[in-house]
């Protein structure tokens, strides 16, 4: 049975001193992956604005949070022991790049193409967030 569970995959993030360190983070479970398809439905059927050329969905307040708490979870449950002030730091400090990385812990699946909507709806949360 323990070959069929998800692996660990890998994150390298980078430190204010440019010193890099890779963090295993287990794949979203299928809670995490609903709660990512219910975050970017809600953004993608929001009015787009146009910035430098690009046509992005509008983010709000609530949509920060929602990914905010949906990136602790993950860092939680991947980070066995981490400290609650310590877990929430983290995320703060890497919210930009845990985001960016997200799409890396969807489980693989053979559906290619239900896959590749996922990492399209992932690029417009990049993108609107940018805004």
């Amino acid at each position: 049975m323990k070959r069929h569970l998800g692996r660990p995959i890998p994150i390298k993030l980078k430190n204010s001193d440019g010193e890099e360190d890779s963090f295993d983070f287990k794949p979203l479970n299928i809670e995490q992956q609903a709660i990512l398809m219910e975050l970017s439905n809600r953004i993608q059927r929001r009015e787009k604005h146009l910035v430098d050329g690009i046509e992005i969905p509008g983010v709000n307040k609530e949509d920060m949070v929602e990914m905010f708490e949906l990136l602790c979870d993950i860092t939680k449950k991947s980070i066995q022991g981490i400290e609650t002030e310590i877990l929430l730091d983290f995320v703060n400090t890497n919210f930009d790049t845990l985001s960016d990385k997200i799409s890396d812990l969807l489980p693989q699946r053979s559906d290619k193409e239900a896959i590749d909507k996922i990492r399209k709806r992932q690029e417009e949360i990049k993108l609107a967030k940018t805004s």
